[in-house]
């Protein structure tokens, strides 16, 4: 069965993933802004935090998908490698100096980030880290804890290229249930222990199970799919309800949401010949740098709301509502501008001057076109 090159069904759910992301971050914003001005407003209805789980179900699943040919091909893991770091490294790293010249200049406006060398060396590299502020395993750039986990997700995947495709994915997901299962075990809960024993790790898996299935050609009847992409809805706006749980279970409270959307878009015969609005397609594309890029511009808004006091000068109803629009309008417009005028052009540059090796026929791997990008909580 022949695949399609492209999936403009996967641009469009990364895009809802980082909407859905920049909207919990609003609210969370929101919620400090309207603090004794709207008793009723409860940030927690919204499960903002779905979006990074949606986004490492997709990872897992676009991992298997574009590099469907090149398992066990001579040169493909360091190929994969290269292009996986330079496709998150530039940008990553900028974002990353940026936020340490805040907590440097800015102090004061900055919740949890800490003055510590010692985060920001690890933040660099990828390295859990226990942040001095609250305990909890974060770089510098709160968000970025989830692509420490799209690294380690990475690393092991690039090991199972070494293998034909039907060894390769049993062993990532045995490497992946060995590094939880490590974490778990370890003694004390220090950064490592805690960063390896979240089972959020599992929606990797997920993912890579689902490109399994699609790849191999099995597909499932509309009807069928329409009918997950509604259980999967309808799980997703249950979860608030699990508040006090979703950490510990993340990975059934949302990630089996994600899983059963992503089957829902991709597993119809027609996904494969769906055409998605220009737009969307650009919000898709441009997510990783929406996703690094918010939390500077949703800092910039609340701290002008909070100066002119917008809460109090337009009412609170009338500034919930719009305060959440604008910083969706906002962040997405960044993200494009830092995407096509810094990101593309800057990694272009980076991987031209990289040395080239003989590329392996097949299936480009991760191109930028597919690449997923992962996204989460600024804390």
């Amino acid at each position: 069965m022949r695949i399609a090159a492209r999936l403009e069904t996967i641009q469009f759910l990364r895009g809802v993933a980082v909407v859905v992301v920049v909207i919990s971050h609003a609210m969370h914003e929101l919620a400090a802004l309207l603090e004794g001005h709207l008793r009723s407003f409860d940030e927690k209805r919204f499960p903002g935090d779905f979006g990074v789980d949606l986004f490492f179900v997709i990872s897992g699943f676009i991992m298997v998908y574009v590099c469907r040919d090149l398992f066990a091909r001579p040169g493909a893991m360091a190929d994969f490698v290269r292009r996986r770091l330079v496709r998150i490294v530039p940008l990553y790293w900028i974002m990353t100096t940026m936020m340490i010249g805040v907590v440097v200049l800015l102090p004061n406006n900055v919740d949890t980030a800490t003055n510590d060398p010692g985060q920001w060396l690890a933040s660099y590299f990828f390295i859990p880290y226990q942040r001095l502020s609250d305990g909890l395993v974060r770089p510098v750039l709160g968000l970025g804890w989830s692509l420490q986990y799209e690294m380690l997700f990475y690393g092991l995947f690039a090991l199972g290229l070494l293998f034909p495709r039907r060894y390769a994915i049993p062993l990532v997901t045995g490497l992946i249930f060995a590094a939880w299962f490590v974490g778990d075990h370890l003694t004390g809960a220090g950064a490592l222990a805690q960063f390896l024993s979240r089972p959020i790790i599992f929606e990797f898996v997920a993912g890579m199970f689902l490109g399994w299935v699609f790849v191999a050609g099995q597909r499932v009847p509309l009807n069928l799919c329409l009918g997950l992409g509604i259980i999967g809805v309808g799980l997703l706006f249950a979860a608030p309800a699990f508040d006090d749980i979703v950490d510990l279970s993340r990975h059934i409270v949302y990630g089996i949401p994600a899983l059963l959307i992503l089957a829902a878009f991709i597993l119809p015969p027609e996904a494969e010949h769906v055409r998605v609005g220009r737009a969307a397609l650009e919000v898709g594309e441009t997510s990783f740098a929406t996703y690094l890029t918010h939390p500077f511009v949703l800092g910039l808004m609340s701290l002008v709301a909070s100066r002119l006091d917008l809460p109090v000068l337009v009412g609170p109803q009338i500034f919930s509502a719009g305060y959440v629009i604008v910083a969706c309008l906002a962040c997405v417009t960044v993200g494009y501008l830092v995407h096509h005028h810094l990101d593309l052009p800057l990694t272009r540059r980076i991987g031209a001057m990289l040395p080239k090796r003989p590329a392996a026929t097949g299936t480009p791997v991760a191109n930028r076109a597919s690449g997923s990008s992962p996204q989460t909580s600024t804390s």
